[in-house]
C-alpha cells in the first residue's frame, strides 16, 4: 500500500491529560502534564492525509514512541522508516511525528510518546 508523508490534516484530538494546540506547521503541539515523562494522545486518521503532531525535546533524549491502539504506524524527523513501536535518541529540539494509516475512513487510534 502507498505509505506516504502528506502535511498534517486539521483533524479534532482527544488527549488524555491536556489538549493539544495547532502549531504554525499545521501539527498538534503534546504538551505534557507536569512532572510527567509519558503522555498519550488520542486521535483520528485516514489515509489521505497524515495526523502530525510537534514535541519540544532536549537533544540526546531517550524517547520511546508507540501505538496504543488502531490500523495506524507513524513516521518521525528524528528517524528513517515507518514504525509502531521505535527507541532512539532525540537529535534537536523539535521532534514532528506523523501518523498514517493505509485504511479507507477514519482510523481512531492512540499514540504513547515518553522520554527518559
Amino acid at each position: 500500500m502507498f505509505r506516504s508523508l502528506l502535511t498534517a490534516g486539521s483533524l479534532a484530538l482527544l488527549t488524555l491529560a491536556q489538549p493539544a494546540a495547532a502549531t504554525g506547521h499545521g501539527c498538534q503541539t503534546v504538551r505534557f502534564p507536569s512532572g510527567a515523562y509519558v503522555h498519550s494522545v488520542q486521535g483520528y486518521a485516514n489515509s489521505h492525509q497524515s495526523q502530525c503532531f510537534s514535541l519540544d525535546v532536549r537533544r540526546g533524549q531517550l524517547a520511546q514512541i508507540r501505538i496504543l491502539y488502531g490500523p495506524v504506524f507513524f513516521s518521525t524527523t528524528h528517524t528513517q522508516g515507518t514504525y509502531q513501536d521505535v527507541q532512539f535518541h532525540t537529535v534537536n529540539g523539535q521532534l514532528l511525528v506523523y501518523v498514517h494509516t493505509d485504511y479507507g475512513g477514519q482510523q481512531p487510534f492512540a499514540i504513547e510518546f515518553g522520554f527518559y
